[in-house]
């Protein structure tokens, strides 16, 4: 832990967010100046008020100031200190104002970044990480680094400069002094070396318990109506209990940590200002320091005790900075789905015949949900795939638009090996639809219309509605195409979301249509009807559909069963010959 601090973590972590913070260059050498200025105007404040002092001693005493400015007489230093308050409120507004567009858009641009290259990996990461996950590095993690940026960063260089310019006017004033007061510095130092590591593995902790946490809720939340049939609230609200003790438990360490860290740094202050302010009084009485310049030493000495304390506190706004862009770079670091895709070519498909040969496939922990998987379908015909839940017919689906890739085997269209062409195109050419693909948030019209590229032309648009029976939907409705849906609000039935969600797919006119399970859930009537737009579907379209819909099996040209992962039955007449009798 003691190396990382070696490295000098500020450094580490403005390198990792300089590509996304240069575009501010010259917003940052305003704020550089405004920085500077402030820096002098609080350095000048108690050199002024030592000057008053000494300039007010000298004229009740009648002898000569002896300060370094004795034309300044006390009706000037008190405007110059008016000035000085109204300039430094001035500059701070401005400081804070240009650092804060600078936080806003360097998290901005962090979450462009992030959200577009989580469209670009592998499905199968997203499903990994859970929303709930991916939503906190999306908002909270960036806001750590807006924190960092508008509010910690610039603070630190206006203390620091402040420190430098503090103990380099106490230096001029008197050497003694100022040789005592630089002993801070060092002394400060090991403070950190000592205590820092602690916090920083409290602050990791912290974040990663409110993490989980975040993730649970989000997933219980989506998943509320399962806790409430089930009668499993007093279950999850214990579950909740301790992921949240966890949070507090390690949030308590990590306060434990910072207050040690600002206790120690505030008594090592306080120690040196002992000392400084000892060997300043031996000064004033030796005649080489004035009773002025012992006030300016004072209140420069006490005013670097908050400077302190406010180091050691933005320490803490660098710890959570400093996780949260390690956690966005390792979703940054995630290698694309197609990382070489302007290489490959096009994907033409004219036949629309898709063949499936000896395609395998095992998850990461080396559990096998294919095995030697081989199947046809053609344009003009309509596929079904049967099989109990588990069996596979999903991971065989995910297969053909390169959700998944398959470990061993091929997928072929039109004799094109689907791993040798360009994925926008493949995709371009599939409509995939599962039973929860959602609705977005908008009107009917603009969720059909949602994967149309270009310009589609209405005449598409309106044999999309009509073949997934959405025109008739649209036309039982009060507002029609403009009806208003959401994810959450159930205005529509299960099956009249299925409906748009169909059109949706056929609106941008792909040649292969893939249905996982759409008319999972649905009545005996709304599947048939479902199953006769599949067959319509069928005559133009290759087809292909994931079913326990007795209609939509009837309805299909050939039937593949699926069991453990393996095709282990084709015989369509016969398979629906014993479904039949079971």
């Amino acid at each position: 832990m003691k190396q990382r601090i070696l490295r000098f973590q500020l450094v580490e972590t403005l390198s990792r967010i300089w590509p996304y913070l240069k575009p501010e260059w010259r917003r940052l050498l305003l704020v550089a100046a405004m920085t500077l200025g402030l820096t002098v105007v609080e350095v000048s404040v108690p050199i002024l008020v030592g000057i008053f002092v000494d300039s007010l001693l000298s004229e009740l005493s009648g002898r000569q100031p002896t300060t370094m400015a004795p034309v300044l007489n006390n009706r000037t230093i008190l405007v110059l200190l008016a000035v000085g308050a109204l300039l430094r409120g001035y500059l701070l507004y401005q400081q804070r104002s240009l650092s804060g567009r600078i936080g806003q858009r360097v998290a901005a641009r962090m979450r462009d970044a992030v959200w577009v290259h989580l469209q670009e990996v592998p499905l199968d990461y997203a499903r990994r990480r859970g929303p709930g996950r991916l939503l906190v590095r999306f908002i909270s993690d960036t806001k750590a680094v807006q924190r960092l940026v508008s509010q910690g960063m610039v603070q630190l260089i206006q203390d620091v400069l402040f420190v430098i310019g503090a103990i380099a006017v106490l230096t001029y004033l008197n050497l003694v002094v100022g040789l005592g007061t630089t002993l801070l510095l060092p002394l400060i130092a090991l403070v950190f070396w000592r205590i820092n590591p602690r916090v920083q593995q409290a602050s990791r902790d912290t974040r990663n318990r409110r993490t989980r946490l975040s993730a649970h809720l989000n997933e219980r939340l989506t998943g509320l109506a399962v806790v409430k049939i089930h009668g499993r609230q007093r279950e999850e609200a214990k579950r909740v209990r301790k992921l949240n003790r966890n949070v507090a438990s390690r949030g308590a360490r990590l306060a434990t940590a910072g207050g040690q860290l600002q206790g120690a740094s505030a008594a090592t202050v306080a120690l040196v200002t002992a000392l400084t302010l000892g060997l300043a009084a031996e000064e004033v009485a030796a005649g080489r320091l004035s009773a002025g310049y012992l006030v300016t030493s004072y209140a420069l000495i006490g005013l670097l005790a908050p400077v302190v304390q406010r180091i050691t506190i933005f320490n803490r706004t660098l710890q959570e900075a400093q996780i949260s862009i390690e956690r966005l770079a390792q979703t940054l670091a995630e290698d694309p789905e197609s990382p070489q895709e302007e290489e490959f070519p096009e994907v033409d498909v004219s036949e629309g015949l898709v063949s499936v040969e000896g395609a395998s496939f095992s998850y990461p922990d080396g559990t096998q949900a294919l095995e030697d998987v081989s199947l046809t379908a053609r344009r003009g015909e309509l596929v079904a795939l049967v099989g109990p839940n588990g069996a596979g017919k999903s991971t065989l689906l995910e297969l053909l638009p390169r959700f998944r890739q398959p470990t061993n085997g091929r997928i072929m269209i039109d004799g094109q090996n689907i791993a040798d062409v360009s994925l926008e195109s493949l995709r371009s050419k599939i409509g995939f639809v599962t039973q929860d693909t959602p609705l977005f948030d908008g009107t009917i019209a603009e969720n059909v219309t949602y994967g149309v590229r270009g310009n589609a032309s209405e005449e598409q648009i309106q044999q999309a509605a009509r073949l997934a029976g959405v025109d008739e939907l649209v036309a039982s409705l009060p507002e029609g195409w403009e009806t208003k849906v959401r994810e959450g609000r159930r205005m529509l039935s299960r099956g009249q979301r299925q409906r748009v969600v169909l059109a949706r797919a056929l609106a941008a006119d792909p040649s292969i249509i893939v249905l996982d399970e759409v008319g999972s859930g649905l009545d005996i009537e709304t599947q048939q009807t479902l199953s006769e737009q599949l067959r319509v579907l069928a005559q133009h379209k290759t087809v292909i559909v994931a079913t326990h819909s007795m209609p939509a099996m009837l309805m299909a040209d050939r039937v593949y069963r699926i069991d453990r992962g393996r095709i282990v039955e084709e015989d369509h007449d016969a398979m629906l010959t014993r479904l039949e009798g079971t």
